[in-house]
């Protein structure tokens, strides 16, 4: 009974040494394999077996699940827990983003999963995909891997973050200008062309305008309210509702004929995945002849509008559901703040009384 080493020959006869342990309880073997030796302590490896004692006492230890599970038998709890504990409107979209991961290592124990397999799987996607969407990948198995060491199904360091991320270029916000935007309304169909003026004259994101209830948009008011299980922020936030927007969604809320949603696919039916609005909006542009633009410039566009327009900062970012004004920031021309900065000291100066001239008189 304790903790030892079993070395796993592979196919091609590289050896790989694991670690294991052995129980006895009620004349029955307990005999589970931690982890490969190396990623896996021992020290780490009797820690799991002193809490395996633990739970024999208690009487919770299931005999027929007290092992580290596959990948593909974890994944399914994982998106679970995503869906029904995290709240993550996101969970369809991880569970899309693990599918080529979990059919490259659905069967291998999550703990044999190595940095090294990490480094396999990026490569393989980046030949396949471009970084961004590796990157995307990446976080969720990240994600994937701490809930399992959380919840004792898998030790060691996380793989991917021993691997470490796909570096991927800051990509250069899309600003459509006015005449682009009358391009692409004129050639949208009817169920993309209110989305698209929503976007542009709230700075929503798309998965907020997709999950936008009639409840939620109060007319009496004019403000939109976008509550925290459908905002990235987590937080409840309002939106004016401008004269242009409300004519816009009046009309929409016709077309609706008593749906719940604000927003319907071709067929009539609410948006299930976000990827839905993708390719309408891909062909709109195409058909406008607006190259480079994707749909979250439409939030780019907005913020980019107020804040040329005057709007304070602090009020764009209550708008835009920023935590800090410090995100709204890259909205801002900091070259042209600063030469109003100075033109305000200047003003200031040419108004004192010792500086005041004949053609420059003191008002009444």
């Amino acid at each position: 009974m304790g903790v030892f080493k079993r070395w796993h020959e592979s196919k091609d006869g590289t050896k790989t040494p694991y670690w294991y342990y052995r129980l006895w309880h009620n004349g029955r073997e307990i005999k589970r394999s931690v982890g490969e030796a190396g990623i896996v302590t021992k020290t780490q490896a009797k820690r799991v077996m002193e809490e395996t004692k633990r739970q024999l006492r208690l009487g919770k230890f299931d005999i027929s699940d007290a092992r580290i599970p596959t990948l593909g038998e974890f994944q399914p709890h994982f998106i679970r827990h995503q869906r029904d504990v995290a709240l993550n409107r996101s969970w369809a979209r991880d569970e899309y983003g693990l599918k080529h991961f979990v059919s490259k290592f659905g069967s291998k124990n999550l703990t044999h999963i190595t940095p090294g397999d990490i480094d396999d799987y990026k490569q393989m996607r980046l030949e396949e995909v471009k970084p961004g969407t590796v990157k995307r990948e990446l976080e969720i198995i990240r994600r994937l891997f701490n809930l399992a060491k959380r919840d004792k199904k898998c030790f060691g360091d996380n793989p991917v973050t021993e691997s470490g991320m796909v570096r991927v270029e800051n990509q250069v916000m899309r600003i459509l200008s006015y005449e682009e935007e009358e391009k692409l309304l004129k050639h949208s169909p009817a169920h993309l062309k209110p989305i698209i003026m929503t976007a542009l004259n709230t700075g929503m994101r798309k998965g907020e305008l997709l999950t936008l209830t009639w409840d939620a948009v109060d007319f009496h008011n004019n403000i939109i309210t976008v509550h925290a299980q459908h905002s990235k922020s987590r937080k409840t936030k309002k939106i004016p509702i401008n004269p242009p927007l409300r004519k816009a969604l009046l009309e929409q809320k016709l077309v609706t004929q008593g749906s719940g949603y604000v927003f319907l696919t071709p067929n009539g039916g609410p948006y299930k995945h976000q990827s839905c609005l993708k390719k309408s909006f891909l062909t709109a542009c195409k058909k406008a002849g607006i190259e480079g633009l994707r749909f979250h410039d439409l939030r780019h566009t907005a913020a980019t509008r107020m804040v040329e327009g005057g709007v304070p900062l602090h009020a764009v970012a209550k708008i835009l559901g920023h935590s800090t004004v410090r995100t709204t920031e890259r909205y801002s021309h900091p070259e042209q703040s600063i030469n109003e900065a100075v033109l305000v000291l200047e003003n200031f100066n040419t108004n004192r009384p010792e500086n005041r001239t004949s053609e420059n008189p003191e008002k009444p």
